[in-house]
């Protein structure tokens, strides 16, 4: 069984293995880079250490990752961390596939400065630049927790947007079909059958913002109100 030692000149090997069939298309191109690595010819794989992938704004660093040359498939487990506009990620696995130019992750949750999210499942979609997120994912800002049934992150809007949306706050409750974050903006859109409760008062329409600053709240669309009457003794 023949090994090779790549060292330096490894980075150049493993970024011609996954990129070669997308030249021209640098955009949609997940970049290896690695200062080691080990080569075994019999099995087609590489071994890198200390490596980094980067994809536009996302950047992931992997203690270890395996390199299949014949599948044209990356994976790495373990310690892994990832950077994505602002966040640091936790991630359990990884298992990137050059033919579909998609990457899975498993079991990763992230904290920035004002958000922090979380799921046991993520697909990258390069060439949409979107990420999928199943598995009860989870999104926190500004005091309000968001819960989805399906989520997806938008690269370049940096719009976070998911179903079957349940919102909590403290003194708040909420739900709606669909509910839509942009990073940098103060509001969170609600849409579909779009309930929020606060101190027992209850508003519900087809759409509903939510400004995150001042707290004020904008129904539209066969708008209902209900009203909970105080109870006695307190006016």
């Amino acid at each position: 069984m023949k090994r090779w030692l790549l060292v330096l000149g490894c980075f150049v090997l493993v970024v011609f293995v996954l990129v070669c069939a997308l030249w021209g298309e640098e955009e949609n191109v997940l970049l290896v880079r690695t200062q080691e690595a080990e080569y075994d010819e019999r099995t087609g794989k590489i071994v890198a250490h200390e490596a980094t992938l980067r994809w536009r704004n996302l950047e992931i660093f992997c203690p270890t990752l395996e390199v299949d040359v014949k599948a044209q498939e990356v994976r790495s487990s373990g310690d892994i961390t990832a950077l994505l506009d602002g966040l640091t990620v936790h991630i359990g696995s990884l298992l990137y596939s050059r033919e579909a130019n998609v990457l899975h992750v498993l079991n990763l949750s992230g904290t920035g400065k004002d958000m922090s999210f979380g799921a046991r499942e993520g697909l990258f979609d390069f060439p949409q630049g979107v990420a999928v997120f199943t598995g009860n994912p989870v999104l926190t800002f500004q005091g309000f927790q968001v819960t989805f049934s399906r989520a997806e992150y938008h690269f370049a809007e940096k719009i976070w947007q998911g179903q079957e949306a349940v919102i909590r706050r403290e003194g708040w409750w909420g739900s709606a079909k669909q509910a839509r974050y942009t990073e940098g903006t103060s509001f969170l859109i609600l849409e579909g059958r779009a309930e929020l409760e606060r101190e027992g008062n209850r508003l519900r329409g087809e759409r509903i913002t939510v400004n995150l600053d001042t707290l004020q709240v904008k129904v539209e669309g066969n708008v209902e109100i209900f009203l909970v009457p105080p109870k006695e003794g307190m006016q």
